[in-house]
């Protein structure tokens, strides 16, 4: 019967896919064992920190949020460890979402709660003027600083939305080296690396503007990583 060749087929695949994650993944870390994975590594420990900050000054509201920020960025990093760059990029873009959000919802408790059964949302377009307008933000030398870093930041969320899209052939997963040949490419891997390690800088910097006045009451452990890019 057909249905029983696709169900066998179906293992045989899935099988054949292992594999080929396995060569791939096992080609990226011969890679970063060659490299300076420093930078890589710590994006992925930078919003479990802020996490945990935020923790010790008696703020957990935003939990679920952090562990979700903390997902995205690994899933980007062992994505991209596989060569699926097109799905991590998807996931650098939720990160941004997520992580200007929380910031909103910081003040916003009403809202959150809202938002957490499905009765708000908060576009991104807002949130930029939300955050350029904040209240902390006085000087207009801070106001400057906070305006560069956010629009460094949207840009990026309107470069990772293509991929999402899929707006045109450059944006393809089989359109990169490494998906026709199946292997790692030092071009491919780099131009991610770029984006990933750019933008979880840039948004620690804006939590940073944002959380001046709290973050010095953070335990050292915290504090001293986050600084330490």
């Amino acid at each position: 019967m057909l249905k029983n060749k696709i169900e066998k087929n179906a293992f045989v695949d899935y099988q054949l896919y292992q594999k080929d994650f396995k060569k791939f993944m096992s080609e990226t870390e011969t890679h970063l064992r060659s490299s300076d994975i420093f930078e890589i590594y710590w994006c992925t420990l930078v919003f479990k920190n802020w996490k945990e900050g935020i923790n010790h000054i008696g703020c957990d509201k935003l939990n679920d949020i952090f562990n979700e920020l903390h997902q995205d960025v690994n899933s980007s990093y062992y994505l991209a460890s596989m060569g699926l760059y097109r799905t991590s990029n998807m996931h650098l873009r939720s990160l941004i979402e997520l992580a200007l959000q929380s910031l909103y919802f910081y003040d916003h408790s009403v809202e959150l709660e809202k938002w957490k059964i499905g009765n708000f949302v908060i576009k991104h377009d807002k949130l930029k003027e939300y955050l350029k307008e904040y209240p902390t933000f006085s000087s207009q030398i801070l106001k400057d600083k906070v305006t560069s870093v956010v629009e460094q930041i949207s840009k990026s969320w309107k470069n990772f939305s293509k991929h999402i899209h899929a707006e045109s052939l450059i944006y393809f997963q089989t359109q990169k080296k490494s998906d026709t040949t199946n292997s790692f490419d030092l071009a491919d891997f780099g131009k991610w690396k770029s984006h990933f390690v750019t933008i979880v800088k840039k948004l620690n910097e804006l939590f940073m503007l944002f959380f001046s006045e709290v973050f010095k009451l953070f335990p050292s452990t915290n504090r001293d990583l986050l600084v330490l890019d």
